[in-house]
């Protein structure tokens, strides 16, 4: 399960020019994105199929948000996320370094950021 304490911790630590996107077993996907202008929340009913997914991390930064997100304050998403379980975790690297890494829970993603500092 989901704390808030992991929500606050991986938003710290993930790089500027990443996008976090973890689907719950609700059926929920939250995305984390962080910029140049600062870190945004948005909430997604339903999970992302891959494309969806790809075309999403493309688009999002580029726009203000495409029209099936819902933006969301920090209090909104761990009030969303604190008690829920992870079905998938995804790290999008942005920049000159551009990675997609997978994770299968918030555990997973700590020791990853833990291990790999600039995410």
């Amino acid at each position: 399960m989901i704390s808030a304490n992991d929500v606050l911790q991986a938003i710290s630590e993930i790089h500027q020019y990443s996008m976090l996107l973890i689907e719950l077993k609700n059926s929920r996907t939250i995305v984390i994105q962080h910029s140049i202008d600062g870190t945004s929340y948005f909430k997604l009913e339903g999970g992302l199929k891959p494309n969806e997914r790809h075309n999403l991390v493309k688009k999002l930064p580029k726009t203000n948000h495409p029209s099936n997100l819902k933006h969301m304050t920090i209090e909104e998403l761990i009030s969303e996320v604190t008690g829920q379980t992870a079905k998938h975790i995804w790290l999008e690297t942005m920049g000159d370094n551009k990675r997609e890494h997978g994770f299968l829970s918030i555990a997973e993603l700590k020791a990853f950021l833990r291990t790999n500092p600039h995410g």
